[in-house]
């Protein structure tokens, strides 16, 4: 990553294939925070290299690491990074 690059991530319920219906940012010290519950990611250390669901099951563990977090009925969440150029 160069200086013209951050990374940004987000935790989205999704309603329906196409509808970001609930959008939270995270930031690097919350996604730090939450990255062990993820053991699907690998190498990808700080959730920036996919998307990974957040099935109901992980929403208490979530909502534990992380207090502010909401997750409404009827969504399907995921949380991920990815690069945006300043």
């Amino acid at each position: 990553m160069n200086d013209t690059e951050t990374i940004v991530w987000d935790l989205i319920g999704w309603e329906g294939d196409d509808v970001e219906a609930h959008v939270t940012c995270l930031t690097r010290v919350e996604i730090e925070s939450v990255k062990d519950l993820f053991p699907e990611r690998r190498d990808d250390d700080l959730l920036q290299a996919a998307v990974y669901p957040v099935p109901p099951a992980l929403y208490p563990a979530m909502r534990s690491a992380l207090p502010r977090l909401e997750f409404r009925e009827g969504l399907e969440y995921q949380v991920g990074g990815y690069r945006l150029s300043v």
